[in-house]
Formats: structure tokens, C-alpha cells, sequence
């Protein structure tokens, strides 16, 4: 649990440059942050890795299984962020290679997010036509099926 604190810090940096121009405001506070990344780490439930750079956590992941009824045992990718600092140095992609590899795998992603959606396609996920109202905008879910 020592990597709490930095996780939390690369996810609000991370959040606030993924929203770009968009006008809403930032998710949750790094007091809820701490909360939800301590209880999944106390309650097991998932996989939480980080990437870092001379010691220094420059992105995380979180996946474990799909919390989606119509997606019942395969694998959910929950989050991924990466420092905007370490953008484009392989941290995403290093973090995304940990993801199970002959399984399908689900992520929901802000429908006006271009630079991820870019991410997650060119490692072969789709969408599956799945939309909803995310936190503040419209999101899709992308499926990557393998086997």
C-alpha cells in the first residue's frame, strides 16, 4: 500500500489533462481517491500494478473480472493512467502487456476521449455498440476478444 499516495497523485494529474477542454470538474478529491484504491488493494478483488521511472510510479493499471452482466467472466480493464509527463514512453503500453493475454477484455472509455480511444484500438479493442453516461460525460465500452 506504500504506492497509495503516488497512485493518487498520478491519477489527478493524469484525469485533469485527459479532460482536456472539457468543463467539468475533477472526479474526486485525493482524500476519496486514497479511500478507493486502499479498500481495492485491502479487499483483493482485482489486480492494481504500477510503471515506474527511477523509482518514481509514472502510470498504474487496474483490472480483475468484468463488473458488466453481458460481460460475466471476462476480464475488465477498471483504469489506466500514465503521468502526461510520460506520455508517449511506452508506460501504457508496458502496463497494458500485464493484462491477461487469450482472454477477452472489456474497458470503458469517455466517448470524447480521442487520444485513448486511439490508445486502446491500436492494441485491438473495438467498440462493442455498449454506451452510457459515465461521471460528467457519455462513455463506451471497447472489447479486445483473443483465442
Amino acid at each position: 500500500m506504500a504506492d497509495v499516495p503516488a497512485i493518487v497523485d498520478v491519477h489527478i494529474v493524469a484525469w485533469d489533462a485527459a479532460k482536456g477542454d472539457l468543463d467539468i470538474p475533477t472526479r474526486r478529491t485525493p482524500e476519496e481517491r486514497t479511500d478507493v484504491w486502499t479498500t481495492f488493494l485491502e479487499r483483493g478483488e482485482g489486480t492494481l500494478l504500477v510503471a515506474e521511472d527511477h523509482g518514481v510510479v509514472s502510470g498504474f493499471i487496474a483490472f480483475g473480472a468484468s463488473r458488466d452482466a453481458d460481460r460475466y467472466g471476462e476480464i475488465e480493464v477498471y483504469t489506466l493512467y500514465v503521468d502526461p509527463a510520460q506520455w508517449g514512453r511506452g508506460f501504457g503500453s508496458s502496463l497494458m502487456a500485464e493484462v491477461p493475454v487469450g482472454a477477452t477484455v472489456s474497458l470503458w472509455v469517455s466517448e470524447l476521449n480521442s487520444r485513448a480511444r486511439e490508445f486502446y484500438q491500436s492494441r485491438g479493442f473495438t467498440p462493442d455498440g455498449a454506451r452510457e453516461m459515465g461521471h460528467h460525460v457519455p462513455v463506451i465500452r471497447l472489447v479486445r476478444t483473443q483465442g
